[in-house]
């Protein structure tokens, strides 16, 4: 039976992991893989999430299932984290899963259930599991004007026109900020333009939320979500946690659902309940448990906080320590979007030749298209070093 199976196409990002630890030049750079590192190249355990983790250790006192929805606690935190003031939480409901990506799925699963015929909008370019998710959930997926390659900046204006012409039937994805993979993010200005646009044309919006405070802060970040918030009726957020608590391999993850009232919102969570059932069952608990200890702790999550400040306020220097290199090199202020962009990516718009040659001449090892991990850049030796090779194969 299985010898009849053809192989699939290995994923890319996996492909360029594996070629970087083969390349035995000592200058080498990892540009590619979507984690946050350190000036030091590693991606560590957060102070707060190591004390949280002592405390949970030594007070657990059961692995019995926490049950479908996850930990009440870490549910109730993530509401209060999402939408602070912006809503009546009893409209809100919160379903604890498998990181972002289960939160996506099961949305995605439920959403199927009640609206089959709707079309699922995401953004040109967008995630590259955002498509995949959604239609194998059932969707038909389009995409909407998002990026403009020229500028290396969102083409506002297109973006709203198109979503404009939507309406009842469509589900339109939006990136809550730091967009991925672009590293582009609407002004706030566009934010109220698509919260007014969404309650005019009754489309249902759906952000999926993977960055939060990595951009301009934890509040700044959420400006869209919130104005959406305070227009529309319904509203599914997906939110992680991997990036600013580094929990990735723990896999911490929320479904918010807003509703017009709290009976609506309970009744989706039942059905976001049947669609958890049925793909995990049960979420893990170690992670939701260590982000709901240090939300709710006042001083674990003072120092949580300021260690996402100190992560924000790196990968913030290093965009600029990179436009600037880059204006210094070329003598021209081309390359300057880079540090107007937001969070750990940004889309350089290469071509195929160019990012190869970046692979295999500058032991450099970046994403098809030229999306970079700023990241990944430990300290001013790579930036510098990238910057040269980036200007030779653009020039």
């Amino acid at each position: 039976m299985f010898e009849q199976l053809s192989a699939v196409p290995g994923d890319p990002i996996l492909q360029l992991i594996e070629m970087y630890r083969q390349d035995t030049n000592p200058q080498k750079i990892d540009v590619g893989v979507g984690v946050f590192k350190n000036a030091e190249g590693e991606t560590p355990v957060m102070r707060a999430v190591s004390i949280a983790e002592q405390q949970l250790h030594d007070t657990q006192a059961t692995k019995a299932y926490v049950g479908i929805a996850g930990d009440a606690d870490f549910n109730a935190a993530m509401r209060a984290l999402v939408f602070a003031d912006s809503v009546d939480y009893a409209r809100v409901q919160a379903l604890q899963t498998p990181g972002g990506s289960g939160a996506l799925r099961v949305c995605a699963e439920m959403l199927y259930e009640v609206m089959p015929d709707s079309t699922v909008w995401m953004s040109d370019p967008t995630w590259g599991n955002h498509r995949p998710i959604f239609e194998a959930a059932g969707f038909t997926v389009k995409h909407y004007p998002y990026f403009d390659p020229a500028t290396r900046m969102v083409d506002e204006a297109r973006m709203l026109a198109a979503l404009n012409e939507l309406g009842q039937g469509d589900i339109v994805l939006l990136h809550g900020c730091c967009h991925n993979p672009t590293g582009s993010d609407l002004s706030f200005a566009a934010w109220d333009r698509v919260a007014e646009i969404a309650s005019q044309r009754g489309f249902l919006p759906f952000i999926d939320l993977a960055y939060q405070g990595f951009g301009d802060g934890l509040d700044a970040d959420l400006y869209g979500i919130r104005q959406l918030a305070k227009h529309v009726d319904d509203m599914i957020v997906t939110s992680s946690c991997s990036k600013n608590f580094g929990l990735y391999r723990d896999r911490v993850g929320c479904a918010l659902v807003l509703a017009k009232n709290a009976a609506a919102a309970t009744v989706v969570k039942g059905r976001l309940a049947i669609a958890a059932r049925v793909s995990y069952s049960m979420p893990p608990d170690h992670g939701g448990a260590i982000v709901g200890m240090i939300l709710n702790d006042a001083t674990l999550r003072e120092q949580w906080e300021d260690e996402l400040t100190e992560m924000r306020n790196r990968i913030l220097s290093l965009r600029q320590q990179l436009a600037d290199r880059m204006r210094d090199i070329t003598g021209t202020p081309k390359w300057d979007f880079i540090a107007r962009h937001r969070g750990m990516f940004s889309l350089l718009s290469l071509d195929k030749s160019q990012t190869d040659k970046l692979i295999h001449d500058y032991s450099i090892y970046i994403v098809n298209g030229g999306r970079i991990n700023i990241a990944g850049l430990r300290d001013e030796a790579q930036i510098n070093r990238f910057a040269d090779a980036l200007a030779e194969v653009t020039k």
